[in-house]
């Protein structure tokens, strides 16, 4: 069992550190068991353990270099929200999310906000990005 870090910055810091591994248990283990992913573009909200595997594990399989650059991560004043601001990237390599690959590259801005417990457990992450902009970058420039 690893040692969860202490500060809301550090657990930040440290799931985007093993998203960008692509490390998908080990980001899994960051949340309590109740813990809720909630991707607000695409409409989905759900425990960790299904939606977790199901979009992180999709992107990796999807986009094999995905990776992510956080440009800062500030602390509310409760010490137990964060807000990350970073950008995904990769290059499509497969189908994903209804978007068919056309070997485009893409990068796109996402604010995350991650809510912690004492036990330094993210109970809630919600993330918002440009979904126009992510599928126009793909190649997507029609709705079906």
């Amino acid at each position: 069992m690893s040692t969860q870090p202490q500060t809301v910055a550090e657990i930040a810091a440290t799931l985007f550190d093993r998203y960008r591994a692509q490390d998908v248990p080990a980001m899994i283990e960051m949340f309590e068991p109740e813990g809720i992913v909630e991707y607000v573009p695409f409409a989905l909200a759900g425990p960790v353990e299904q939606v977790g595997p199901g979009s992180w594990g999709v992107l990796i399989d999807s986009f094999p270099n995905l990776s992510n650059t956080v440009h800062s991560i500030t602390a509310d004043a409760s010490g137990r929200k964060a807000y990350v601001d970073v950008d995904v990237s990769g290059t499509q390599e497969k189908e994903a999310f209804g978007v068919p690959s056309r070997g485009h590259a893409y990068t796109v801005r996402h604010l995350f906000v991650l809510d912690t417990n004492d036990d330094g457990k993210i109970t809630h992450m919600t993330a918002f990005w440009d979904n126009v902009d992510w599928f126009r970058q793909l190649g997507k420039t029609t709705i079906d």
